[in-house]
Protein backbone atom coordinates (compact mmCIF):
# COMPACT_ATOMS: atom_id res chain seq x y z
CA UNK A 1 0.00 0.00 0.00
CA UNK A 2 2.64 2.22 0.69
CA UNK A 3 4.84 1.35 -2.02
CA UNK A 4 1.44 2.26 -4.52
CA UNK A 5 1.03 5.75 -2.83
CA UNK A 6 4.48 6.53 -3.42
CA UNK A 7 3.53 5.83 -7.04
CA UNK A 8 0.68 7.77 -7.00
CA UNK A 9 2.07 10.83 -5.45
CA UNK A 10 5.19 10.51 -7.77
CA UNK A 11 3.04 10.64 -10.77
CA UNK A 12 1.22 13.41 -9.40
CA UNK A 13 4.22 15.80 -9.25
CA UNK A 14 5.56 15.16 -12.72
CA UNK A 15 2.11 16.13 -14.07
CA UNK A 16 2.24 19.10 -12.28
CA UNK A 17 5.42 19.90 -13.12
CA UNK A 18 4.70 19.05 -17.38
CA UNK A 19 1.57 21.45 -16.91
CA UNK A 20 3.60 24.25 -15.32
CA UNK A 21 6.90 24.06 -17.53
CA UNK A 22 9.32 22.75 -14.89
CA UNK A 23 10.48 19.96 -16.68
CA UNK A 24 13.37 21.73 -18.22
CA UNK A 25 13.37 21.16 -22.48
CA UNK A 26 16.43 23.66 -22.96
CA UNK A 27 14.43 26.02 -23.35
CA UNK A 28 16.82 28.43 -25.82
CA UNK A 29 18.73 25.45 -27.72
CA UNK A 30 18.28 25.55 -31.24
CA UNK A 31 17.27 22.69 -34.17
CA UNK A 32 20.09 22.58 -36.26
CA UNK A 33 19.81 24.63 -39.65
CA UNK A 34 18.81 22.73 -42.64
CA UNK A 35 21.47 21.41 -45.02
CA UNK A 36 24.60 21.92 -42.39
CA UNK A 37 27.03 19.69 -41.92
CA UNK A 38 25.55 17.97 -38.53
CA UNK A 39 21.96 17.46 -40.39
CA UNK A 40 23.48 14.94 -42.77
CA UNK A 41 23.44 11.11 -42.17
CA UNK A 42 26.15 9.88 -40.41
CA UNK A 43 28.69 8.04 -43.03
CA UNK A 44 30.38 5.23 -41.05
CA UNK A 45 32.44 5.79 -38.01
CA UNK A 46 34.85 4.68 -35.46
CA UNK A 47 34.20 3.22 -32.01
CA UNK A 48 37.10 4.76 -30.70
CA UNK A 49 36.82 7.41 -27.79
CA UNK A 50 38.00 10.52 -28.46
CA UNK A 51 39.52 11.49 -24.55
CA UNK A 52 39.32 7.79 -22.86
CA UNK A 53 37.76 4.46 -23.21
CA UNK A 54 34.29 5.66 -21.37
CA UNK A 55 32.88 6.89 -24.59
CA UNK A 56 29.02 5.63 -24.83
CA UNK A 57 28.57 5.16 -28.93
CA UNK A 58 24.72 4.25 -28.40
CA UNK A 59 22.07 6.67 -29.47
CA UNK A 60 20.09 6.66 -26.32
CA UNK A 61 23.06 8.38 -24.47
CA UNK A 62 21.31 11.71 -26.16
CA UNK A 63 17.67 10.51 -25.40
CA UNK A 64 16.32 13.13 -22.46
CA UNK A 65 13.62 15.09 -21.38
CA UNK A 66 16.00 17.97 -21.33
CA UNK A 67 17.66 17.50 -24.57
CA UNK A 68 15.59 18.62 -27.46
CA UNK A 69 14.74 15.63 -30.44
CA UNK A 70 16.63 17.80 -32.85
CA UNK A 71 19.63 18.15 -31.17
CA UNK A 72 19.53 14.90 -29.31
CA UNK A 73 19.75 13.73 -33.14
CA UNK A 74 22.30 15.99 -34.38
CA UNK A 75 24.84 14.70 -31.25
CA UNK A 76 23.90 10.75 -31.95
CA UNK A 77 24.93 11.54 -35.61
CA UNK A 78 27.75 13.42 -35.10
CA UNK A 79 29.30 10.92 -32.30
CA UNK A 80 29.02 8.14 -34.45
CA UNK A 81 30.90 9.80 -37.59
CA UNK A 82 33.82 11.60 -35.95
CA UNK A 83 36.19 10.57 -32.60
CA UNK A 84 37.52 14.36 -32.02
CA UNK A 85 36.48 15.96 -29.07
CA UNK A 86 33.86 18.28 -30.05
CA UNK A 87 31.83 21.23 -28.21
CA UNK A 88 28.53 22.18 -29.51
CA UNK A 89 26.91 26.02 -28.57
CA UNK A 90 23.50 26.91 -28.85
CA UNK A 91 22.74 30.54 -28.34
CA UNK A 92 19.48 31.85 -26.75
CA UNK A 93 17.40 32.64 -30.05
CA UNK A 94 20.19 31.72 -32.20
CA UNK A 95 21.73 34.91 -31.51
CA UNK A 96 24.88 35.56 -33.82
CA UNK A 97 27.96 35.84 -31.33
CA UNK A 98 30.14 39.02 -32.48
CA UNK A 99 30.41 41.21 -29.20
CA UNK A 100 34.00 40.73 -27.29
CA UNK A 101 32.25 43.07 -24.25
CA UNK A 102 29.17 41.10 -24.21
CA UNK A 103 28.60 37.72 -23.37
CA UNK A 104 25.55 36.09 -24.72
CA UNK A 105 23.67 33.43 -23.01
CA UNK A 106 23.85 29.78 -24.54
CA UNK A 107 24.29 26.35 -23.63
CA UNK A 108 27.07 23.77 -23.72
CA UNK A 109 27.01 20.29 -25.05
CA UNK A 110 30.16 17.96 -25.72
CA UNK A 111 30.68 14.77 -26.98
CA UNK A 112 33.31 12.14 -28.36
CA UNK A 113 34.46 12.06 -24.79
CA UNK A 114 34.61 9.41 -21.31
CA UNK A 115 30.66 9.74 -19.90
CA UNK A 116 31.93 12.06 -16.86
CA UNK A 117 32.73 14.55 -19.13
CA UNK A 118 29.69 15.56 -21.36
CA UNK A 119 27.91 17.97 -20.62
CA UNK A 120 24.27 18.43 -21.57
CA UNK A 121 22.72 21.22 -22.11
CA UNK A 122 24.83 23.18 -19.35
CA UNK A 123 24.33 26.53 -19.15
CA UNK A 124 27.17 29.43 -20.10
CA UNK A 125 27.90 32.65 -22.08
CA UNK A 126 30.05 32.69 -24.75
CA UNK A 127 31.76 36.43 -26.19
CA UNK A 128 34.58 36.86 -28.69
CA UNK A 129 38.09 36.67 -27.42
CA UNK A 130 41.27 38.12 -28.39
CA UNK A 131 42.63 41.22 -30.46
CA UNK A 132 44.07 40.73 -33.63
CA UNK A 133 42.85 37.15 -33.86
CA UNK A 134 39.67 38.59 -33.30
CA UNK A 135 39.69 41.52 -36.11
CA UNK A 136 40.14 44.39 -33.43
CA UNK A 137 36.52 43.70 -32.77
CA UNK A 138 35.42 44.57 -36.36
CA UNK A 139 32.22 42.88 -36.35
CA UNK A 140 32.01 42.56 -40.22
CA UNK A 141 35.35 40.84 -40.40
CA UNK A 142 33.85 38.45 -37.32
CA UNK A 143 30.98 37.93 -39.34
CA UNK A 144 32.80 36.07 -41.95
CA UNK A 145 36.31 34.50 -40.38
CA UNK A 146 37.03 31.97 -37.72
CA UNK A 147 37.78 33.64 -33.97
CA UNK A 148 38.12 32.83 -31.20
CA UNK A 149 35.88 32.53 -27.96
CA UNK A 150 35.21 32.51 -24.28
CA UNK A 151 33.26 30.57 -22.44
CA UNK A 152 32.47 31.00 -19.00
CA UNK A 153 29.61 28.65 -17.23
CA UNK A 154 27.38 29.42 -14.71
CA UNK A 155 28.64 26.89 -12.47
CA UNK A 156 32.49 25.77 -12.51
CA UNK A 157 32.98 22.89 -14.93
CA UNK A 158 35.38 20.03 -16.03
CA UNK A 159 36.36 20.04 -19.51
CA UNK A 160 37.64 16.43 -21.17
CA UNK A 161 40.29 15.96 -17.93
CA UNK A 162 42.02 19.04 -18.44
CA UNK A 163 44.39 20.52 -15.96
CA UNK A 164 43.80 17.20 -13.86
CA UNK A 165 40.11 17.54 -14.13
CA UNK A 166 40.43 21.05 -12.46
CA UNK A 167 37.03 22.52 -11.99
CA UNK A 168 36.92 26.07 -13.63
CA UNK A 169 34.22 28.62 -14.82
CA UNK A 170 35.78 30.24 -17.70
CA UNK A 171 37.62 28.24 -20.52
CA UNK A 172 38.74 29.56 -24.03
CA UNK A 173 38.55 28.58 -27.71
CA UNK A 174 41.77 29.70 -29.44
CA UNK A 175 41.22 29.29 -33.46
CA UNK A 176 43.04 26.16 -34.98
CA UNK A 177 43.81 28.62 -38.03
CA UNK A 178 46.12 27.24 -41.40
CA UNK A 179 48.56 25.04 -39.02
CA UNK A 180 45.39 23.39 -36.96
CA UNK A 181 47.95 22.31 -34.08
CA UNK A 182 50.28 25.48 -33.62
CA UNK A 183 48.73 26.37 -30.11
CA UNK A 184 48.47 23.00 -28.86
CA UNK A 185 51.63 22.12 -29.40
CA UNK A 186 52.76 25.68 -28.06
CA UNK A 187 51.37 25.11 -24.89
CA UNK A 188 52.76 21.37 -25.07
CA UNK A 189 56.16 22.97 -24.66
CA UNK A 190 54.84 25.43 -22.10
CA UNK A 191 54.00 23.01 -19.57
CA UNK A 192 57.23 20.45 -20.51
CA UNK A 193 59.31 23.36 -19.69
CA UNK A 194 58.14 25.15 -17.29
CA UNK A 195 59.59 24.12 -14.15
CA UNK A 196 58.89 24.28 -10.03
CA UNK A 197 54.61 24.15 -10.44
CA UNK A 198 54.78 27.40 -12.69
CA UNK A 199 51.24 27.79 -14.65
CA UNK A 200 50.92 27.04 -18.18
CA UNK A 201 47.52 26.29 -19.82
CA UNK A 202 46.61 23.01 -20.62
CA UNK A 203 44.68 22.41 -23.96
CA UNK A 204 43.19 19.79 -26.44
CA UNK A 205 42.40 20.04 -30.13
CA UNK A 206 38.29 19.85 -30.56
CA UNK A 207 35.65 20.34 -33.30
CA UNK A 208 33.66 23.31 -32.29
CA UNK A 209 29.85 23.81 -33.35
CA UNK A 210 27.74 27.17 -33.57
CA UNK A 211 24.42 26.94 -33.60
CA UNK A 212 24.67 23.91 -35.35
CA UNK A 213 27.56 25.72 -37.69
CA UNK A 214 30.96 24.17 -38.16
CA UNK A 215 33.12 26.79 -37.30
CA UNK A 216 36.76 24.76 -37.44
CA UNK A 217 39.39 23.43 -35.24
CA UNK A 218 39.81 25.04 -32.41
CA UNK A 219 42.31 24.67 -29.60
CA UNK A 220 40.06 24.35 -25.97
CA UNK A 221 42.28 25.72 -22.90
CA UNK A 222 42.28 27.37 -19.84
CA UNK A 223 41.63 30.81 -19.61
CA UNK A 224 44.88 32.19 -17.95
CA UNK A 225 43.47 34.05 -14.80
CA UNK A 226 44.16 33.98 -11.07
CA UNK A 227 43.05 30.68 -9.86
CA UNK A 228 43.97 28.06 -7.59
CA UNK A 229 44.03 25.10 -10.43
CA UNK A 230 45.96 27.95 -12.62
CA UNK A 231 47.90 31.04 -11.37
CA UNK A 232 48.07 30.10 -7.91
CA UNK A 233 48.46 33.71 -6.26
CA UNK A 234 46.49 34.71 -3.27
CA UNK A 235 43.28 36.72 -4.17
CA UNK A 236 42.35 39.90 -2.04
CA UNK A 237 39.00 39.74 -0.76
CA UNK A 238 36.86 42.49 -1.91
CA UNK A 239 37.30 45.52 -0.70
CA UNK A 240 40.95 44.58 0.95
CA UNK A 241 43.34 47.35 0.49
CA UNK A 242 46.50 46.17 1.60
CA UNK A 243 49.62 45.73 -1.02
CA UNK A 244 50.40 42.31 0.27
CA UNK A 245 48.73 40.20 -1.74
CA UNK A 246 49.41 38.63 -5.31
CA UNK A 247 49.08 40.21 -9.04
CA UNK A 248 49.00 38.82 -12.13
CA UNK A 249 50.05 41.41 -14.67
CA UNK A 250 50.34 41.08 -19.10
CA UNK A 251 52.68 43.01 -21.19
CA UNK A 252 50.21 44.19 -23.14
CA UNK A 253 49.83 47.22 -25.12
CA UNK A 254 45.92 46.34 -26.01
CA UNK A 255 45.36 45.95 -22.38
CA UNK A 256 42.33 46.54 -20.14
CA UNK A 257 42.21 48.99 -17.00
CA UNK A 258 44.06 48.89 -14.79
CA UNK A 259 47.09 49.31 -16.18
CA UNK A 260 50.67 51.09 -16.08
CA UNK A 261 53.38 52.05 -17.97
CA UNK A 262 56.83 50.78 -18.23
CA UNK A 263 59.37 52.89 -19.52
CA UNK A 264 62.39 50.26 -19.05
CA UNK A 265 64.77 52.79 -17.41
CA UNK A 266 63.57 56.05 -19.29
CA UNK A 267 63.51 54.40 -22.63
CA UNK A 268 67.70 54.32 -22.72
CA UNK A 269 69.41 52.97 -25.90
CA UNK A 270 70.86 49.81 -25.74
CA UNK A 271 72.63 47.85 -28.08
CA UNK A 272 71.65 43.71 -28.71
CA UNK A 273 73.67 40.71 -29.43
CA UNK A 274 73.39 41.27 -33.37
CA UNK A 275 75.06 44.84 -32.77
CA UNK A 276 71.97 46.91 -33.28
CA UNK A 277 71.52 49.76 -31.29
CA UNK A 278 67.77 50.99 -30.39
CA UNK A 279 65.72 52.90 -28.02
CA UNK A 280 63.33 50.93 -25.34
CA UNK A 281 59.78 51.88 -25.96
CA UNK A 282 56.90 52.34 -22.81
CA UNK A 283 54.47 50.27 -23.24
CA UNK A 284 51.71 49.17 -21.07
CA UNK A 285 51.26 46.42 -18.49
CA UNK A 286 47.80 45.50 -17.32
CA UNK A 287 47.24 44.62 -13.84
CA UNK A 288 44.77 41.06 -15.13
CA UNK A 289 43.88 40.29 -10.83
CA UNK A 290 41.90 42.01 -8.72
CA UNK A 291 42.73 45.25 -6.84
CA UNK A 292 40.63 46.92 -4.92
CA UNK A 293 42.83 50.43 -3.96
CA UNK A 294 44.89 52.79 -5.75
CA UNK A 295 48.23 52.02 -3.46
CA UNK A 296 47.47 48.22 -4.52
CA UNK A 297 48.05 49.41 -8.49
CA UNK A 298 50.95 51.88 -7.57
CA UNK A 299 52.66 49.23 -5.51
CA UNK A 300 52.88 46.28 -8.42
CA UNK A 301 54.20 49.40 -10.77
CA UNK A 302 56.89 50.44 -8.61
CA UNK A 303 57.56 46.85 -8.03
CA UNK A 304 57.91 45.86 -11.88
CA UNK A 305 59.66 49.22 -12.85
CA UNK A 306 61.78 48.67 -10.23
CA UNK A 307 62.81 44.76 -10.80
CA UNK A 308 63.60 46.35 -14.43
CA UNK A 309 66.13 48.66 -12.99
CA UNK A 310 68.02 46.28 -10.75
CA UNK A 311 68.28 44.40 -14.37
CA UNK A 312 69.59 47.42 -16.20
CA UNK A 313 71.73 48.48 -13.90
CA UNK A 314 73.25 45.32 -13.24
CA UNK A 315 73.73 44.17 -16.86
CA UNK A 316 73.97 47.56 -18.83
CA UNK A 317 76.00 50.24 -15.58
CA UNK A 318 77.54 47.72 -13.26
CA UNK A 319 75.40 49.24 -10.70
CA UNK A 320 74.00 46.68 -8.38
CA UNK A 321 71.23 47.06 -6.45
CA UNK A 322 68.25 45.56 -3.82
CA UNK A 323 65.09 45.62 -2.69
CA UNK A 324 64.63 47.21 0.87
CA UNK A 325 61.54 46.39 3.00
CA UNK A 326 59.13 48.33 0.83
CA UNK A 327 60.50 47.46 -2.21
CA UNK A 328 61.99 50.14 -3.26
CA UNK A 329 65.59 50.57 -4.47
CA UNK A 330 68.84 50.59 -2.00
CA UNK A 331 72.91 49.99 -2.97
CA UNK A 332 73.27 46.54 -2.32
CA UNK A 333 76.28 46.10 0.40
CA UNK A 334 79.32 44.55 -0.59
CA UNK A 335 78.77 41.56 1.19
CA UNK A 336 75.60 40.84 -0.72
CA UNK A 337 77.41 40.76 -3.76
CA UNK A 338 79.02 37.21 -2.48
CA UNK A 339 77.67 33.88 -3.51
CA UNK A 340 78.47 30.89 -5.25
CA UNK A 341 76.05 29.15 -7.42
CA UNK A 342 75.12 25.23 -6.75
CA UNK A 343 78.58 23.81 -8.34
CA UNK A 344 80.69 26.28 -6.01
CA UNK A 345 81.53 28.58 -8.31
CA UNK A 346 81.68 32.15 -7.48
CA UNK A 347 78.43 33.98 -9.25
CA UNK A 348 78.63 37.44 -10.98
CA UNK A 349 77.34 40.57 -9.05
CA UNK A 350 74.51 40.81 -11.70
CA UNK A 351 73.54 37.66 -11.10
CA UNK A 352 73.02 37.68 -7.73
CA UNK A 353 71.32 40.95 -7.56
CA UNK A 354 69.01 39.75 -10.63
CA UNK A 355 68.61 36.64 -8.79
CA UNK A 356 67.38 38.18 -5.85
CA UNK A 357 64.82 39.85 -7.65
CA UNK A 358 63.35 37.77 -10.40
CA UNK A 359 62.56 33.64 -10.54
CA UNK A 360 65.55 33.14 -13.27
CA UNK A 361 64.31 29.90 -13.72
CA UNK A 362 60.81 31.02 -14.64
CA UNK A 363 62.52 33.56 -17.19
CA UNK A 364 64.70 31.10 -18.65
CA UNK A 365 61.65 28.80 -19.39
CA UNK A 366 59.43 31.18 -21.00
CA UNK A 367 62.71 32.14 -22.67
CA UNK A 368 62.72 29.00 -24.25
CA UNK A 369 58.97 28.87 -25.14
CA UNK A 370 59.35 31.83 -27.08
CA UNK A 371 62.66 31.41 -28.46
CA UNK A 372 61.42 27.81 -29.88
CA UNK A 373 58.24 28.61 -31.46
CA UNK A 374 60.11 32.33 -32.56
CA UNK A 375 57.20 34.26 -31.05
CA UNK A 376 56.72 37.73 -32.83
CA UNK A 377 54.76 39.42 -30.09
CA UNK A 378 57.17 38.41 -26.74
CA UNK A 379 57.40 42.31 -25.98
CA UNK A 380 54.33 43.86 -27.22
CA UNK A 381 51.41 41.33 -25.79
CA UNK A 382 50.30 38.26 -24.29
CA UNK A 383 53.45 37.93 -21.73
CA UNK A 384 52.29 37.10 -18.46
CA UNK A 385 53.98 37.52 -15.07
CA UNK A 386 53.33 37.41 -11.38
CA UNK A 387 54.19 37.65 -7.67
CA UNK A 388 52.56 37.27 -4.55
CA UNK A 389 53.59 39.18 -0.81
CA UNK A 390 50.99 37.60 0.82
CA UNK A 391 52.29 35.37 3.73
CA UNK A 392 51.29 32.47 2.26
CA UNK A 393 53.03 32.96 -0.85
CA UNK A 394 54.92 30.69 -2.59
CA UNK A 395 55.99 33.34 -5.52
CA UNK A 396 58.03 35.69 -3.62
CA UNK A 397 59.54 37.33 -6.57
CA UNK A 398 58.54 38.08 -10.05
CA UNK A 399 58.01 35.43 -11.94
CA UNK A 400 57.14 35.24 -15.94
CA UNK A 401 54.97 32.86 -16.33
CA UNK A 402 51.73 31.08 -18.52
CA UNK A 403 53.05 31.44 -21.83
CA UNK A 404 50.44 31.97 -24.46
CA UNK A 405 49.06 32.93 -28.04
CA UNK A 406 50.66 31.46 -30.39
CA UNK A 407 48.91 32.53 -33.16
CA UNK A 408 51.52 35.01 -34.13
CA UNK A 409 55.14 32.29 -34.29
CA UNK A 410 56.22 29.62 -36.11
CA UNK A 411 56.23 31.50 -39.17
CA UNK A 412 58.63 31.57 -42.36
CA UNK A 413 62.29 31.09 -41.41
CA UNK A 414 63.43 28.27 -38.74
CA UNK A 415 66.73 30.27 -37.95
CA UNK A 416 67.16 33.64 -36.07
CA UNK A 417 66.07 34.53 -33.08
CA UNK A 418 62.78 37.02 -32.55
CA UNK A 419 63.23 37.25 -28.20
CA UNK A 420 66.44 38.24 -27.64
CA UNK A 421 67.59 41.01 -30.02
CA UNK A 422 65.84 44.02 -31.32
CA UNK A 423 63.35 43.89 -34.42
CA UNK A 424 64.67 44.01 -37.51
CA UNK A 425 63.72 47.65 -39.31
CA UNK A 426 61.41 46.22 -41.87
CA UNK A 427 59.28 44.33 -39.42
CA UNK A 428 59.41 47.06 -37.10
CA UNK A 429 58.43 49.49 -39.29
CA UNK A 430 55.03 47.46 -40.92
CA UNK A 431 54.04 46.38 -37.38
CA UNK A 432 56.01 47.65 -34.83
CA UNK A 433 58.91 47.38 -31.97
CA UNK A 434 58.03 44.00 -30.55
CA UNK A 435 61.38 43.72 -28.85
CA UNK A 436 61.11 42.46 -25.54
CA UNK A 437 63.88 44.25 -23.37
CA UNK A 438 64.20 41.97 -20.47
CA UNK A 439 65.58 39.29 -22.83
CA UNK A 440 67.75 41.96 -24.80
CA UNK A 441 69.87 42.63 -21.81
CA UNK A 442 69.55 39.21 -20.09
CA UNK A 443 71.21 37.21 -23.46
CA UNK A 444 74.14 39.48 -23.38
CA UNK A 445 75.36 38.13 -20.28
CA UNK A 446 77.42 35.06 -19.67
CA UNK A 447 75.83 33.55 -17.00
CA UNK A 448 72.25 33.67 -18.03
CA UNK A 449 73.39 32.44 -21.52
CA UNK A 450 74.72 29.50 -19.31
CA UNK A 451 71.31 28.83 -17.41
CA UNK A 452 69.67 28.72 -20.71
CA UNK A 453 72.48 26.31 -22.66
CA UNK A 454 71.96 24.09 -19.00
CA UNK A 455 68.35 23.98 -19.45
CA UNK A 456 67.85 23.31 -22.97
CA UNK A 457 70.34 20.81 -22.83
CA UNK A 458 68.33 19.20 -20.03
CA UNK A 459 65.75 19.22 -22.46
CA UNK A 460 67.07 17.64 -25.20
CA UNK A 461 69.00 14.96 -23.08
CA UNK A 462 67.14 11.25 -23.68
CA UNK A 463 66.92 9.28 -20.19
CA UNK A 464 67.18 5.64 -21.15
CA UNK A 465 64.77 4.18 -23.18
CA UNK A 466 63.09 7.98 -23.24
CA UNK A 467 62.85 10.37 -25.41
CA UNK A 468 64.28 13.76 -24.58
CA UNK A 469 61.38 16.00 -23.16
CA UNK A 470 61.66 17.82 -26.59
CA UNK A 471 61.04 15.08 -29.16
CA UNK A 472 58.60 13.99 -26.76
CA UNK A 473 56.42 16.77 -27.66
CA UNK A 474 56.86 16.33 -31.39
CA UNK A 475 55.67 12.49 -31.13
CA UNK A 476 52.61 13.22 -29.21
CA UNK A 477 51.68 15.86 -31.64
CA UNK A 478 52.33 13.25 -34.26
CA UNK A 479 50.27 10.84 -32.51
CA UNK A 480 47.71 13.34 -32.06
CA UNK A 481 47.54 13.79 -35.78
CA UNK A 482 47.55 10.42 -37.03
CA UNK A 483 44.71 9.66 -33.84
CA UNK A 484 42.51 12.44 -35.23
CA UNK A 485 43.32 12.48 -39.23
CA UNK A 486 39.78 12.12 -40.72
CA UNK A 487 38.28 14.89 -38.34
CA UNK A 488 41.17 17.14 -38.74
CA UNK A 489 40.91 16.69 -42.45
CA UNK A 490 37.37 18.47 -42.23
CA UNK A 491 37.53 21.78 -44.83
CA UNK A 492 37.05 24.76 -42.27
CA UNK A 493 34.76 27.07 -43.54
CA UNK A 494 37.08 30.42 -43.70
CA UNK A 495 39.96 31.29 -45.84
CA UNK A 496 42.41 29.98 -43.81
CA UNK A 497 42.03 26.77 -43.83
CA UNK A 498 43.73 24.18 -41.68
CA UNK A 499 44.94 20.93 -43.24
CA UNK A 500 46.62 17.55 -42.36
CA UNK A 501 49.03 18.37 -44.30
CA UNK A 502 49.69 22.04 -43.03
CA UNK A 503 49.75 20.60 -39.62
CA UNK A 504 52.39 17.99 -40.64
CA UNK A 505 54.15 20.69 -42.26
CA UNK A 506 54.18 22.92 -38.48
CA UNK A 507 55.82 19.68 -37.51
CA UNK A 508 58.43 19.39 -40.22
CA UNK A 509 58.95 23.63 -39.51
CA UNK A 510 59.60 22.60 -35.47
CA UNK A 511 62.08 19.65 -36.17
CA UNK A 512 64.43 22.21 -38.08
CA UNK A 513 63.92 25.06 -35.68
CA UNK A 514 64.89 22.65 -33.12
CA UNK A 515 68.03 21.57 -35.18
CA UNK A 516 69.02 25.39 -34.88
CA UNK A 517 68.25 25.46 -30.80
CA UNK A 518 70.54 22.78 -30.86
CA UNK A 519 73.22 24.40 -32.41
CA UNK A 520 72.78 27.57 -30.82
CA UNK A 521 72.39 26.27 -27.16
CA UNK A 522 73.11 23.02 -26.83
CA UNK A 523 76.09 22.27 -24.02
Amino acid sequence: MKKLLLSVFALLIFSLAFRSGVVHAAAFALPVEPGSAMNKPASGGSSESGTGSGRSDSADSFKSASIPASISKTLSELESSTTIPTVCVYTKDSAEVVSREEYVECEVYTINCDDEYRLSAVPAGIKVRGNSTAYEGNVNLIRKNQVPYRIKFEKKQRMFGLNSDAKCKSWVLLKGGYDLLKNDVGFRFGRTFLRNGNYCSDGIPVHVYLNGKFVGTYELCEQNQVNGNRVDIFEAPEGYTGTDIGYFVELDNHGELPRFRVSYCGNPSVTDLNGVTKSFKTVFYSIKSDTWSEAQENFINKYINNCFKIVYNACEKGKYYVFNKDYGLTKAKSKQLKKTDADGNAMSPAEIVIDRAVDLDSFVDIFLVYELTMSRDVGEGSFFMCADFSDSSNIKKLTFTAPWDFEWSMLSATTGSYAKVFNDESFSDRFGERSNPWYIILMKQDWFLKRVKDRWTELRTAKGKKKSAVDQVISDERALLAKYKTDLSKPIPYEDNGTVASAEALMKWLEKRIAWMDKEYLN
